[in-house]
């Protein structure tokens, strides 16, 4: 556990079996009420570590909130192991209805979906390992849903919530003004970029996640904390370097679909990769699916914007050609 701002700590927890190595997650001391943002995955160590860091503040659990950024496994995975200690969890309305098991779609008719629309051959669903996030449901009475401009008190600190969707399309962040401390979850990060895949028609994952880099580009800020790969020295520089990313990578699919009309499976393997020396048929199911989530995701983009044509209906693969 390290100090990095006044009253704020970083406990580090560590993903086994993920690329990402270990999570940041950050506890806020109070005077009436303390809050930890993301919890890791569900593992006896980053049980221990958490609890070991909040028994060394001497904080009250039940005065302590959970807050979430979103609900991918490595920053909820661990709720099952820590809900019933704690206060309440804050989280956005989609996220909120994920972690209670509420979800109208089950995750199977999601993965089906998914691997349609992505082109990605459907007998291969019975190879990719669960994908689900949370253990066992949170119970939704110990859930708060957090909108944006909603504001928190937490000691010194009034953290304001802000939409950061396009990672998630529940992904929020915590800003406080006066401090110029901001909690941005995985919208930002050092030397990588987030995923933003597809999740469903109408989600406009990318359209979504540039906008939002671009609302948080200019925000005052002292400190910028994300979930991953440390402190952000300069955030507005950031930002820009991952919207060029985007541009480059919305370039580089179009030159693709010059050639031809293409799903967005055959278009992700004709694009660059850095992932596993960059050969894109060596990956993994699992990374194959979410690089060409991703793919698909900026196919989508381009038709939004009228940059290409696409054909397919519900029940059919998304088949995307260059040109309107």
């Amino acid at each position: 556990m390290k100090q990095v701002a006044e009253d704020i700590y970083e406990v580090k927890l560590p993903l086994a079996g993920s690329s990402l190595k270990e999570l940041s997650s950050y506890i806020i001391k109070g005077q009436e009420k303390n809050c930890i943002i993301d919890v890791g995955f569900e593992t006896e160590e980053c049980t221990r570590i958490l609890q070991e860091a909040v028994d060394a503040l001497a904080l009250d659990r039940s005065k302590t909130d959970i807050l979430l950024t979103h609900s991918h496994r490595d920053h909820c995975g661990n709720l099952p192991n820590l809900y019933q200690q704690f206060g309440r969890i804050r989280c956005s309305a989609w996220d909120a209805m994920e972690i209670t098991g509420q979800d109208p779609v089950s995750r199977e008719a999601y993965m089906e979906n998914s691997f349609l629309k992505c082109g990605i051959p459907g007998k291969l669903l019975e190879y990719m390992p669960p994908q689900s996030d949370i253990s066992v449901p949170v119970p939704p009475e110990k859930i708060s849903v957090a909108e944006e401009q909603d504001v928190f008190s937490y000691g010194r600190y009034r953290f304001r919530v802000l939409d950061l969707k396009g990672h998630m399309p529940g992904m929020i962040g915590f800003y406080d003004e006066g401090a110029g401390i901001f909690f941005c979850g995985d919208h930002v990060l050092n030397k990588i970029t987030p995923n933003i895949g597809y999740y469903k028609e109408g989600d406009h994952s990318l359209a979504n996640y540039i906008n939002n880099l671009k609302k948080i580009r200019n925000l005052p800020v002292t400190h910028v904390f994300p979930a991953h790969r440390g402190e952000i020295s300069c955030l507005s520089e950031r930002v820009d370097e991952i919207l060029e990313h985007h541009r480059e990578r919305l370039d580089e699919i179009t030159g693709v679909l010059s050639a031809k009309p293409m799903c967005a499976f055959e278009a992700a393997g004709k694009m660059t990769w850095y992932y596993k020396e960059g050969n894109f048929q060596n990956y993994p199911l699992v990374m194959k699916w979410m690089a060409t989530s991703e793919i698909l995701a900026h196919l989508q983009y381009l038709w939004e914007q009228g940059e290409v044509s696409r054909f397919g209906g519900p029940g059919e693969t998304y088949i995307y050609r260059y040109g309107s």
